[in-house]
Formats: structure tokens, sequence, C-alpha cells
């Protein structure tokens, strides 16, 4: 049996208004073609469904039976077709996306926050994962998209580069390296360094340039920058960091020095599978996210605002002062 929309609301009309001619004018036909509808769906469904004559129209027995139903179907392809809308406007909704902890430090929940507040009504689901397992949920649909330093294979994702941020030099405030204005990979040579997991966006990016400087290798490869900046605190070695994990690592006795290399830079992608169709809401979370980039005040490294961009209490003196000079 195959009954259409056109069908139930036809029955629904004519079981209200009773006439003919005045169910044919809500349906936008004329009486002649609203009779016909009336008969295919009275022969699709085996049964007569009203009792009619010159003047009077009336339900039979199997006409109450099927009301009940055109009723339950009309009503939830209503329910539907509202829900429909206020995903369009914004008015409800799920967005699931994953980041790296670097940028779900910070950045990501402001951009979160600012998204919330102009659509409240629209959940929104954070996974801080190492960018190994952001692909991973991107791929199989868990989350509508990443943002990640990797950016997948072309064949499967659609990366588009959102911003490339510095790494920076972290090491303790007495380390001879602390006091310069900017150091070179090349000044990292034999010095021990800590670094974070294989399975992560850092270690992925930053050992090709640790592997060029010729450092030592600790072997203290750890999940958490707070753990990194806590075994650089210790004296087990320094490390680089990009920009925005700074707020993770850094403390009163480390501090931030900027890389001069040219090439000490991670790129930012916003990641989604091809051929899949993003939501209402996550379609327009992924449209925010560049300019929520061009809004985004972070310091250049080596600026008299590097000191913003990390916790007070770990400001160089002498960014501190030039900063206070402005």
């Amino acid at each position: 049996m195959n009954l259409s929309g056109r069908l139930i609301d036809a029955f629904l009309a004519l079981e209200e208004t009773r006439r003919f001619v005045l169910a044919a004018r809500r349906c936008h036909v004329s009486p002649s073609a609203f009779s016909q509808m009336i008969g295919r769906l009275e022969a699709a469904v085996g049964a007569r469904l009203f009792d009619r004559d010159t003047r009077n129209v009336s339900l039979t027995p199997d006409g109450v039976a099927f009301s009940v139903g055109a009723h339950r179907i009309a009503a939830e392809i209503q329910a539907s077709l509202s829900e429909l809308q206020q995903r369009a406007s914004l008015e409800t909704g799920r967005v699931a996306v994953a980041a790296p902890p670097s940028l779900t430090a910070d950045w990501l929940p402001r951009l979160l926050a600012g998204f919330h507040a102009r659509h409240p009504g629209v959940a929104l689901r954070l996974h801080d994962v190492v960018s190994d397992r952001c692909l991973a949920l991107v791929s199989s649909g868990e989350v509508d998209f990443g943002v990640n330093a990797q950016r997948g294979n072309d064949i499967e994702f659609e990366s588009l580069l959102l911003f490339t941020e510095p790494f920076l030099l972290v090491c303790r405030r007495d380390d001879a390296l602390a006091q310069r204005a900017s150091v070179r990979m090349a000044d990292l040579k034999g010095r021990s360094v800590v670094q974070t997991l294989r399975s992560g966006s850092v270690w992925q990016q930053t050992q090709p340039l640790l592997a060029k400087a010729q450092v030592v290798d600790t072997g203290l490869d750890v999940a958490q920058l707070g753990t990194l900046g806590g075994l650089i605190e210790s004296g087990f070695g320094i490390s680089i960091v990009p920009q925005r994990a700074l707020l993770l690592c850094l403390r009163a006795s480390l501090v931030a020095v900027p890389l001069a290399d040219a090439s000490a830079r991670r790129p930012i992608y916003r990641i989604r599978r091809r051929r899949r169709s993003l939501s209402a809401a996550a379609l327009a979370l992924w449209d925010a996210l560049p300019e929520s980039v061009q809004d985004d005040a972070v310091p250049v490294p080596g600026g008299p605002a590097l000191d913003s961009a990390i916790p007070q209490t770990s400001v160089r003196p002498r960014l501190a002062r030039a900063k206070g000079g402005r």
C-alpha cells in the first residue's frame, strides 16, 4: 500500500469540513479532482471511508478507525517538519567536535561559548583527544568535524587550513637559554628533551625539528602537557610546544622563548569527512571557525604581547617591561 501525504491531507480535510467543495478548496484542487483523490484513497485501503449523499458526508466505521491513524501520521509529519525548521533556524540541534588538548585549553572553549550564547538550544559535545584519535572520530562519524594539526588523507577528509601557530622553547627560568630574545633549533644541540606521546600532533610535528637539532631524547614521553611542565621544572630537560599549549604547561619557574626558525610552526586545520553533509548547527559552527581565528588575539612570539598568551607569573621580565612601556 502506498499512501501519499496528499491523500492523508484530503481525508482529514473532508473529515473536518464534511463538504467536498470546501475540502477541495482547502487542498487547492477542483471538486472533481478531490473526489478522485478520495476514491484513490478508498481503493488503496480497500474500504469505504465516507458515506456521502447530495447534502451530507460522514465517516463510516472503517473511516472512524482510519481517522485515528491518519491523525497520528499527520501529527508525526508536523512534528518532524517543526523539528527540521527549528534545526534549520538553530533553535535546536547537536554538534560534536574533536580537537587536541592544546586547542581545547582556551581557544576552542571561547569559540564554543560564543556559539552557545547565540544558539543556546544547540547541544555541544567536545572531545579533547590526541591527533590520531581526532581523525578516527571524524572518520567514524562520532563527531561532526575536527580541528586538528594533522589533516589526514585527502581521499577521506576535507581539510582546510585555519591558521599556523609558532612553537616555543619551554625551559627553566635559570636556564641560559631563558635570557635570550629568541633561540634557534641549532642552539638545542645536545640538550635533553622531554616530549609528548607519539600519537599526538605535537610529537609528530616537533620530532623532525628536534632530530635535525640533534637533541638527547630523555625517553620521557607524556600524555599531558601539565606533566611535561612538571618534568621540565624538575630538571629533566627542555621541550618545544605550540603557542596555544602554553597555558597547559607553563608555571612560575618556567619560561617560553620564541624560536627563530621559520619552520618552527604548526598548521591547524578544520577537518570533515568528504561526501558527508553536516547538520545546520554543525555547518554554522564549521563556518564560524575562520571568523573566530580572525577575532582571536594571539600574540606574535617575541613581541611585547607574548605574556598575554601565558600565565602572568610566567612572563619573562624583559617582555613584561616591554609591555609596560607601550
